[in-house]
Order: C-alpha cells, then sequence, then structure tokens
C-alpha cells in the first residue's frame, strides 16, 4: 500500500479527465528543462516555500511528483533507498528528465559499461518523475525496478544476487559507474599526481585539479565531488608528503555515544597515528615508518553526501554501532572544518536521508527524502511511500544527503572554469592592494611625524625613504600578500608591485 489511495466513484464520468500517454508523461516541466551544454544547473532546493500543500494523506496533488514507491525484488531494500535518495537530487534528476545522459554517452571509455547502465538509470529516474493524474497514479502506484537491477547485474552481479548490501557501497558502484558513462574526456591524457614535500597553496591546489579536470568531466563531478589534502608525516626523520585527492563522500567515524554530526567529521578530520606495517614507506628515511596521517578538506562539492560508519569489523568482531547521532536539518557549516577561505560559502540543507535498522547481519534499508514540489518529507520504504514532518529514528541514519545552500546554481566543472576562477581572484586580489596602498598614502598625507620617528600609539607609518623599508610596510599592510618584484621610482606613488599570494 502507498499514499493517496482516494479512488474514483464508479458512477464518475470518464470523460473529466482525459489519460496522458507515455510520452507525455515522461516530459519535464518546461522550468526544469536543461541544455546540454548548461554552464550551470538551477539550485531549485533553495526555492521558498509555497502556500500550495497537500492537505490531506489520502489527498491527490496532480503536481506533485517523485511519490511512486518501488517494488522488493528480494533483499533489494538496499537498492530501492539507494534510488529513491538520489532521483530526489533535484540537480541531478533535472540532467536525466531533460535526456541529456543521451547526447553525453562515452561508448569507448574502457572504464563504462558503453552507456548501458545510464541509460536503464535515467529510464528508472523518469519513470519515478512521470506525470500522472489521479486515475494512472492508483493504477501503478509502485514500480518494479527488475530491467534496472538486471542491467546492474552485468556488471556488478554481487548486488543482483538477492542477498543483503551494503547501500554504501552500492551508491558508490553506481555513482562511479554513471560518471565513467557520462565523462566528457574521450581521450584521457597521462599525467602525474603531485606530490608536495611543503604545505601546498591554491594555486597548487587549482593546478592539481586541473590534471584531475583534464581526464573526468561529468555531472557527476559537477555535482557531488570535492578536494581533500593528504597529508602523511614521517615521526623520524619529520619529513611530510602532501598530495590532493578528489572525494565524492565523507565517511566519518560514529562515536560511541550519543553524539553531533559535526563532532564525527571532527574526528574524521583528526591526525591519526599508523604504526608498523601500515605506517608510511617514508621517500627520505627509504624505509616504512611509524607515521601521522591528515585529511583537510580544501573544496566542498554542492551535493554532500556523509557516510555515517556503523559498521565496525576487525580480526576479533563484526558489529554495529547504534549511537544517536544528531544532524541538523539546515545551515550544517564547514565554515571552521575547512582549511582554506571557500569562494562558496560551505554550509548546507539536508534533502534526503538512507537509514539502516536492525543488526549487521540481519537489517532493512529505508530512505527519507524532501519532495521538491510539495516541500513536504516522505518516508520511502521499498513499495510504500508516506508523508512525514520530518525525518525519525536518527540512530538509524547511514547516509546523509546535503546539498550547497548558498548558491543560486550548481556550476559545470571545466578548464576554463578555472581559469576564470583565477582571473576572479587575481582583480579581487588587485582591488584589495590598491586599496591598501590607498590607505598608506592616506597615512603619510595626514601624517606630521618627521621620516626618522614612528607614532607607536597612533601606528602611523613614517615617510619611506629606502625600497627595503617599502617593501616591509607594504608586507606588514597587505598579511596575506608578499611582494615579489617592485620597480625603483621617484616617489612612493608611482611605484607598481607585482603580487602573489603567501604560501
Amino acid at each position: 500500500m502507498g499514499i493517496c489511495q482516494t479512488k474514483p466513484k464508479v458512477n464518475e464520468p470518464q470523460t473529466k479527465m482525459k489519460k496522458m500517454n507515455t510520452e507525455q508523461r515522461l516530459m519535464p516541466k518546461p522550468s526544469r528543462i536543461l541544455d546540454v551544454n548548461y554552464k550551470q544547473i538551477p539550485n531549485k532546493f533553495k526555492r521558498q516555500a509555497t502556500q500550495r500543500r497537500v492537505q490531506q494523506i489520502n489527498q491527490f496533488d496532480t503536481d506533485t511528483q517523485g511519490l511512486f514507491g518501488l517494488t522488493n525484488l528480494g533483499n533489494t531494500c538496499f537498492l530501492n533507498s539507494s534510488i529513491q535518495a538520489l532521483s530526489n537530487t533535484q540537480p541531478l534528476t533535472d540532467y536525466f528528465m531533460s535526456q541529456l545522459h543521451i547526447k553525453e554517452i562515452n561508448p569507448e571509455n574502457p572504464l563504462s559499461s558503453q552507456g548501458n547502465i545510464v541509460k536503464s538509470f535515467a529510464q528508472l529516474i523518469r519513470l519515478l518523475w512521470q506525470k500522472v493524474d489521479q486515475y494512472q497514479y492508483d493504477d501503478i502506484k509502485v514500480l518494479k525496478p527488475t530491467q534496472f537491477i538486471s542491467t546492474i547485474g552485468n556488471y556488478n552481479p554481487i548486488f543482483a544476487e538477492g542477498t543483503q548490501e551494503d547501500a554504501h557501497e552500492f551508491i558508490a558502484f553506481l555513482l562511479d559507474m554513471i560518471h565513467e558513462d557520462l565523462n566528457r574526456i574521450k581521450k584521457k591524457p597521462y599525467v602525474e599526481q603531485t606530490k608536495f614535500i611543503k604545505f601546498p597553496t591554491n594555486e597548487d591546489a587549482q593546478q592539481e585539479w586541473k590534471k584531475y579536470l583534464s581526464r573526468n568531466q561529468s555531472i557527476i563531478v559537477d555535482l557531488f565531488q570535492g578536494q581533500v589534502l593528504d597529508t602523511l608525516s614521517c615521526l623520524t626523520c619529520k619529513s611530510s608528503r602532501y598530495c590532493f585527492e578528489p572525494f565524492m563522500y565523507l565517511s566519518v567515524p560514529v562515536l560511541n555515544r550519543e553524539c553531533d554530526l559535526l563532532e564525527c567529521i571532527e574526528e574524521y578530520l583528526k591526525k591519526e597515528t599508523l604504526k608498523g606495517d601500515e605506517g608510511w614507506n617514508c621517500t627520505n628515511c627509504q624505509s616504512r615508518r611509524d607515521s601521522n596521517k591528515k585529511i583537510d578538506l580544501w573544496t566542498m562539492p554542492n551535493i554532500l553526501i556523509i557516510h555515517l560508519k556503523r559498521f565496525k569489523f576487525n580480526s576479533q568482531f563484526r558489529a554495529k554501532i547504534r549511537s544517536l547521532v544528531k544532524y541538523p536539518l539546515q545551515n550544517l557549516s564547514f565554515e571552521n572544518l575547512v582549511c582554506t577561505k571557500q569562494i562558496e560559502k560551505p554550509t548546507y540543507d539536508l534533502y534526503g536521508i538512507i537509514n539502516h535498522s536492525g543488526t549487521l547481519t540481519s537489517g532493512h534499508y529505508t530512505a527519507y527524502a524532501k519532495n521538491r514540489d510539495d516541500l513536504h518529507w516522505y518516508h520511502y520504504n521499498d513499495s510504500l511511500v508516506t508523508p512525514v514532518q520530518q525525518p525519525e529514528n536518527l540512530s538509524d541514519a547511514y547516509l546523509l544527503f546535503y546539498f550547497k545552500n548558498s548558491v543560486e546554481e550548481f556550476k559545470r566543472q571545466t578548464l576554463e572554469g578555472i581559469n576564470v576562477s583565477q582571473k576572479r581572484k587575481t582583480i579581487k586580489n588587485t582591488i584589495v592592494i590598491k586599496q591598501t596602498i590607498l590607505n598608506m598614502q592616506s597615512q603619510q598625507s595626514n601624517s606630521n611625524i618627521s621620516d626618522n620617528k614612528r607614532n607607536n600609539n597612533n601606528n602611523i607609518a613614517p615617510s619611506i625613504s629606502s625600497q627595503a623599508q617599502k617593501k616591509m610596510l607594504f608586507r606588514k599592510q597587505t598579511k596575506h600578500f608578499q611582494i615579489v618584484k617592485a620597480q625603483e621610482q621617484p616617489s612612493f606613488q608611482q611605484e607598481s608591485y607585482v603580487i602573489q599570494e603567501e604560501n
């Protein structure tokens, strides 16, 4: 059984509403149609709640889509809940409803399924979001993902054998296959990952991201991927190695007590000591050494998936951690967790959850998702879909889906986009420098102090009499910038400076 079960009366005129054909049902709303060359996808998660609401549980709203259940075909709850969470990822659904995948399939990619998985996934998404009237909904109500599961089984049989599987592992596999099926890079160039020996700069990060984009560009990269800095430090010789890595989700530990989500993330970001065989093979010592490992968040994605590591395995036991994790529905902030200032404010709102109830060996997956049309939360339990006030059973939360709430659109990831971003950053930095120079000039013009004295109480700079003094003063005033070149000129006002950011 599902929601919206009001049946038409037997004597109701059949001409009251004409049924839509298949093509009409699968056509997205005009406001959601995207172009294959999109530069950004509108963030419609952000739109304000409208006055329109479903008044009763059994009242059908023809403008609300995405409320079909999925039949459990034998231990496929992990798959059903994953599909419902991804289906409610608004920009991803807009992409597939607009059928952009048809023009972007990369059948020559040896890492892909030659487009088979993405075509099957797209068809399922379009069926889940088809437009139906009251009568058609009563006839359909639940979909059977038979063809999709069969296609998945051709490339990873473990997910189609009717056994209990992990939703996180399935989503990681599915998103990776969708990415490779839709990778816009037809011929991947050979690139080498840089291993830095000192803490890298933003410019270093952008260069490494350029390398990654030279081999990987897709809707999955646009939405789900960010960048972290991986650091290894030898405890013997004190040398370090820094590498940038892309990430598609954060797998954070669950503490053995009631805790907040931010505590779990902070635990994930803590320095970890690796000993013995787990230690780093130090390139300086040329042998395996005890070492420290550290992950730093560098660039945050548009869509953030957080995996709560509730399943614990070691040589002695296997267990599920049932601790309550409190997570915010709105404004999850990473401003104090990222190691660099973000171009876009890293704050997020929740729109989807995958839950796991039961034990490690006998459990059940369900999902919560916030519908984009009526902005209600719904509980997806295989074929049963029911409205709820807000997500419940916090101790069962396993995967959390957040969208960035600080942007009006999700930008496409391109090499050109990085160049534009760098140019804007340079312009912004130039403005800062010019303003600093004006402030310094103003200080000089208002000063009545002799050239060889400084008024410490008012922090007024003396007139500059040498190039070295000018450099020192300028560096002190700008703080975050370093002078790399300066031309000798008769007066301070006529000098020009070429600057770059400090490491």
